[in-house]
């Protein structure tokens, strides 16, 4: 605040000097003018009577240059006094007050000078503010309290971005305050410079699924995919993983997340016992879709192949964790010929190893078919979120040259990661 008064003060004296300077000046220069003149008229009047004197044409030139001098002393004081007291008295004064009113009744209307002193106040509070917030202390924590602790936490922010931790406790606390604009800006902050914290992780991917877009939620997926690739181990990834499927209503999937945590607490420990309540919770949901869902007989004619058919089975490296809500992409493109795939299949929630059949009638273009080309290869791609293009994190195998016509099965491992 003082920073603030300081400013103030110096732009309404700067305001007042743009008022009175030039006023200033002009009474100056008048002043100066008058006497410039006054001074030229005796000394022309001088040389006047020194010239008449040497003529013998002025009578008595000493009494002339006397009252010549007297004149000049009487007209100078005379003319800067009335010049200064008209200007004082009517201008600069009014003009003063004009402005200093002007700039309190503005402030009045417009400023923010509560609003300023209470932001102050709360900075000066962050030590007990954090200890009531964090720590429990000095009794239970108000919905007015988490505001102002978020105001501390984003200015104490403003003048360090890189703490990491602040960033984070400003995205949970947007997440108590119901406020997922600050909860999604501050966790994308935290996770742009830790991106390997579980915790860290775990609020990002839930501002990004709470935002109820279906590219974020596809985002916040591939995140936690990411993040239990490189620990599977981590129980809170796995409890918002089950979350997410149990959200879009997807019950096995959120089933054998659970199933998965299961095996990583004691058989005997509370948490195992909540996760087989979650369970039967969710194969409740399952049995009362399919009550509500009466079975319908389908006939569907067998598709027969076009032209040649290929059977293709794809398997997954060692090691490599296949999230359940994952898409199978298996497609062919020629080796010397458009670039564009000549047939493709896609297959949600693999299982592997997985065999598929690719042939004329799975063609991704009229007029381009797989059996009018020339040797070609299949490619089979691993993508977390249904999205054929290839992103980040993705993984992919590929084979080598297949000649036209042949019968031999082939074999394709995904190894590689996108």
């Amino acid at each position: 605040m003082t920073v603030f008064w300081l400013a103030a003060t110096v732009l309404t004296i700067v305001a007042l000097a743009i008022i009175v300077l030039p006023l200033w000046k002009q009474r100056q220069s008048k002043s100066v003018t008058q006497t410039e003149l006054n001074k030229t008229l005796y000394k022309d009047r001088l040389v006047e009577i020194e010239q008449e004197n040497q003529q013998g044409l002025a009578e008595d030139s000493d009494v002339l240059v006397s009252e010549l001098q007297h004149n000049l002393l009487d007209d100078i004081p005379e003319e800067t006094a009335k010049e200064q007291s008209h200007v004082s008295a009517w201008v600069a004064i009014p003009g003063v007050v004009f402005i200093i009113a002007l700039s309190i009744g503005m402030y009045a209307s417009l400023g923010g000078s509560k609003q300023v002193q209470d932001w102050q106040d709360i900075v000066q509070q962050m030590p007990e503010l954090s200890n009531k917030v964090l720590l429990g202390e000095g009794g239970e924590v108000t919905e007015q309290d988490l505001s102002n602790f978020a105001l501390g936490l984003r200015t104490k922010l403003h003048n360090d971005p890189s703490d990491t931790r602040g960033w984070f406790l400003l995205a949970k606390v947007g997440q108590a305050l119901n406020r997922l604009d600050i909860m999604m800006d501050a966790a994308e902050q935290a996770y742009m410079r830790d991106s390997n914290s579980a915790n860290i992780v775990a609020v990002y991917v839930q501002s990004l699924f709470y935002s109820g877009e279906p590219n974020q939620a596809a985002r916040a997926e591939r995140i936690l995919v990411l993040a239990l690739q490189k620990d599977s181990s981590q129980l809170e990834l796995w409890s918002l993983y089950a979350f997410m499927a149990l959200e879009q209503q997807q019950f096995q999937l959120a089933i054998d997340r659970w199933q998965t945590m299961q095996g990583l607490v004691d058989v005997d420990s509370e948490r195992y016992q909540m996760l087989a309540q979650s369970i039967e919770f969710a194969k409740g949901q399952i049995a009362a879709q399919q009550q509500a869902e009466p079975a319908e007989v389908v006939s569907v004619d067998p598709v027969v192949p076009n032209g040649p058919s290929y059977s293709i089975t794809v398997d997954v490296k060692d090691g490599l964790a296949v999230p359940d809500s994952s898409f199978l992409f298996v497609f062919a493109k020629s080796v010397n010929g458009p670039p564009m795939p000549l047939a493709a299949k896609k297959v949600a929630h693999p299982r592997f190893p997985v065999t598929v059949n690719l042939s004329d009638s799975d063609s991704m273009m009229e007029g381009l078919k797989l059996s009018q080309q020339g040797d070609f290869y299949i490619t089979a791609r691993l993508s977390y979120d249904n999205n054929v293009q290839t992103t980040d994190g993705d993984w992919e195998g590929k084979s080598s040259a297949i000649s036209q016509g042949g019968d031999s099965p082939i074999q394709l491992v995904i190894d590689t990661q996108l």
